[in-house]
């Protein structure tokens, strides 16, 4: 049998709490070379107890500045009141999907790419790959030419995101079906 002493047991030091704890105090990770969470298992509880209790306040913020989704697409639409500062609004914007904080830069007064990543706080890249999402698939921007700046501005009726042809009467070219599988 085995005597463990407190003294030959090996510690490690969580850089959060900066407390030297015993290895049965961290997690299985096995991605780290030796095999233990970074942090010790009561820090890992109490930052997923914050995130959880920052969702919470998120959804309570979310119903509250009424931030909606239509029923008719996936479209985020926030109906906030028009006094809203810009900074108030760039943190409501930043709960919502790149496109959608596109969208509702261009639908709060930015039309240039410059103003829209000034408003969101995108990256350019991301702008870019939300204007075209939004002005090729689904339409619910449009682009216009103003003294050699492009500018951009909300579609007032959005048009129908994909139209599929009606699906036709199978022709029938007097052959039995039997020699189609072949």
């Amino acid at each position: 049998m085995i005597d463990f002493d407190l003294n030959d047991c090996e510690l490690k030091r969580c850089p959060r709490c900066e407390e030297s704890l015993p290895l049965s105090e961290f997690g299985v990770c096995r991605a780290r070379k030796d095999g233990l969470n970074l942090y010790c298992k009561r820090c890992i509880r109490q930052k997923i107890r914050l995130g959880r209790q920052a969702l919470r306040e998120y959804k309570k913020l979310r119903s509250k500045h009424r931030i909606t989704t239509n029923g008719n697409s996936s479209v985020a639409v926030v109906t906030a009141p028009p006094s809203l500062s810009s900074r108030r609004l760039a943190r409501m914007l930043r709960k919502l999907s790149p496109a959608d904080r596109v969208r509702e830069a261009i639908r709060h007064g930015a039309h240039t790419q410059k103003e829209i990543a000034a408003m969101t706080k995108l990256p350019k890249d991301e702008v870019c790959d939300a204007l075209a999402n939004l002005l090729l698939w689904t339409r619910e921007i449009r682009t216009q030419i103003i003294d050699h700046h492009r500018m951009y501005f909300v579609n007032e009726g959005l048009a129908p995101k994909h139209k599929f042809p009606e699906p036709q009467e199978p022709r029938s070219h007097g052959v039995s079906s039997i020699y189609f599988s072949v």
